[in-house]
């Protein structure tokens, strides 16, 4: 911010005035100044936690992406294995029931599949 001081028609009085009215606006740039450097770093400071919040939930949803595609992977096997035929369970077979005299009173079901 450009000021310039016009020579003032009175003096040394005059000289003064300009001069103190420079100093306070000296005095007033330079707080403004310091206030807004605090706020830039405090504004920083933020921006930077955030940035570490961000890059965690980042690292957390690529973990969760891929703990799910593991998880799909699973249900697929599971599923490509339970439909295949060499690993479909025997079918049930009769087996004779005898009861404690020995002899033949119906059939035994595996019902357990």
């Amino acid at each position: 911010m450009a000021t310039s001081i016009a020579a003032v028609s009175g003096g040394a009085s005059g000289a003064s005035y300009a001069l103190q009215a420079a100093r306070r606006e000296a005095q007033q740039a330079e707080q403004t100044a310091r206030s807004l450097g605090a706020q830039a770093q405090s504004a920083q400071r933020v921006a930077n936690v955030e940035q570490a919040r961000a890059d965690n939930l980042s690292a957390q949803a690529s973990d969760a992406n891929e703990r799910s595609a593991t998880a799909r992977g699973n249900v697929s096997a599971a599923s490509n294995a339970s439909n295949s035929p060499a690993n479909t369970a025997p079918a049930p077979r009769s087996v004779p029931f005898v009861n404690a005299s020995g002899q033949t009173t119906g059939l035994l079901l595996n019902a357990v599949a």
